[in-house]
C-alpha cells in the first residue's frame, strides 16, 4: 500500500486551515511549522517505498539462495563419475562435476554477499525513517502547541 505525498500534503493543508480558523494570531507560526513538517513527511514516504523495494529484493535473493543450496546438496549426492549437464541457452552442455560444484558454491557466495549488502541498506533506511519519525513527532508537538490544542 502506497501513500501519495500529494494526498498527505492536502490533508495537512486542510488541517492547517482549521487551526488558522481557531488561532488567527498564530497563523505565521503554523505556516512555518507546516513548511518544516511537509518535507519530513515526504521523505518518510520515500523511505517507506525504498524499504519496500529492498525487502522485495531480499525476499527474491533469499529464495534464489535456498534454490542454489538445494542444487549444491544434490550435486554433493552424485558420484564423482556422474554426468552433469548445464543449460546454455536451448542446449545442454556436459560439465565436469567438480566444476559444477565450484560454480554453484561461487554463486552461493555472491548471493550471500548481496543479501548482506541489502541487510545493511535496509538498516540504513530504517535508521533514517526513525530519525524522520522523531523529527515529525517534534514538529507535531510544536504544531499542537501552536494551535492551542484546538482540533
Amino acid at each position: 500500500m502506497s501513500i501519495d505525498p500529494e494526498t498527505v500534503r492536502k490533508a495537512l493543508q486542510k488541517e492547517a486551515e482549521a487551526y488558522r480558523g481557531h488561532q488567527a494570531g498564530s497563523q505565521c507560526l503554523l505556516t512555518d511549522l507546516l513548511r518544516s513538517w511537509l518535507p519530513s513527511a515526504d521523505s518518510k514516504l520515500l523511505d517507506m517505498t525504498e524499504l519496500s523495494k529492498l525487502a522485495t529484493t531480499k525476499r527474491d535473493l533469499t529464495a534464489r539462495h535456498q534454490e542454489t543450496e538445494t542444487v549444491l546438496d544434490e550435486l554433493k549426492l552424485l558420484d564423482d563419475d556422474a554426468n552433469v549437464f548445464k543449460a546454455v541457452g536451448p542446449v545442454l552442455v556436459k560439465q565436469d562435476l567438480m566444476e559444477a560444484r565450484a560454480n554453484v558454491t561461487n554463486r552461493l557466495e555472491f548471493i550471500k554477499k548481496d543479501i548482506e549488502r541489502l541487510d545493511n541498506q535496509i538498516k540504513g533506511v530504517e535508521s533514517k525513517m526513525l530519525d524522520r519519525e522523531r523529527e515529525i513527532m517534534k514538529l507535531q508537538k510544536k504544531l499542537q502547541g501552536a494551535g492551542g490544542g484546538a482540533p
